[in-house]
């Protein structure tokens, strides 16, 4: 007797009003725009595709191919699996990448695409070109007072609040900045002196209108898998790693070597000897 078990897994609807980005980008001559939607916890749940000067048939496939992957996402299919069924796929158009600020180049448009996506919901910065360490205001660092040096980080703070949080999602006017310890006081722009509290762990966000007051905060757990992450990839520059996947064993350890690059696994090289 055979035994056959069937899993239903229930399609996990957004909520009508959800957040999400638009990222505008250049993809070998190529715009390309792409937004998001996400759950309330902060989880990607849908894609939107659209490409300039292309034709009718091309922008209904990219409309189909988002409405697949939004489909799977709702259906509990991980991110990871998209991400590593299409990066590194190769056609028309590629190459130079403008408008991004950590991705440079692409070998196709879904290669940019999901390149975006690992960037900014799995925190997957190996597939970046630039560290977004590197684009912090701090990072070359600067001979400042103490004074000076806090106030730079509270507007630093708020206007990094402003920056993710939309104001017409929130419906709200005053957009509060929490920072500190618990029991902190927010720096409120509307000078009602407003108290909140905060973790510490990164930038708490509130956003006051209507009476209700929205907090948003870096998780201990997502920041130390993001500086593990990062260590690993500074590690591999350190090293010299290209970043490009080897033809014959499919490790990314490949070396610059003169004009080519040599695996550090298996001494295999891209064409040159």
């Amino acid at each position: 007797e055979r035994i056959v078990e069937r899993i239903v897994t229930r399609r996990g609807r957004l909520p009508h009003r959800r957040k999400g980005y638009t990222q505008k980008a250049v993809v070998g001559g190529h715009k390309v725009y792409l937004r998001t939607g996400e759950y309330e916890d902060g989880r990607l749940g849908e894609i939107f595709i659209d490409m300039h000067k292309e034709g009718s048939a091309f922008r209904s496939l990219m409309d189909s191919f988002a409405i697949a992957i939004s489909l799977g996402l709702q259906h509990g299919v991980p991110l990871d699996n998209y991400v590593d069924a299409f990066t590194f796929t190769r056609f028309e158009p590629n190459g130079m990448v403008e408008g991004n600020d950590v991705i440079k180049m692409s070998t196709s448009v879904l290669d940019y695409l999901f390149r975006e996506l690992a960037i900014s919901y799995l925190g997957r910065n190996e597939l970046a070109h630039v560290d977004p360490e590197d684009l912090r205001p701090d990072t070359l660092g600067a001979s400042l007072t103490q004074e000076e040096a806090e106030a730079d980080t509270e507007e630093d703070n708020r206007v990094a609040a402003h920056s993710v949080a939309s104001r017409g999602y929130v419906r709200g006017r005053n957009l509060l900045v929490l920072t500190g310890g618990n029991g902190g006081a927010a720096n409120d722009p509307s000078g009602n002196g407003k108290r909140g509290e905060s973790s510490g762990g990164g930038i708490a966000m509130a956003a006051a209108g209507n009476g209700a007051a929205v907090a948003v905060a870096v998780s201990p757990d997502i920041q130390a898998d993001v500086d593990q992450r990062l260590d690993r990839i500074r590690e591999a520059r350190m090293k010299g790693y290209e970043g490009d996947a080897c033809g014959e064993c499919g490790n990314f350890t490949l070396l610059r070597n003169g004009t080519c690059l040599k695996c550090d696994t298996c001494g295999g090289t891209s064409g040159c000897s």
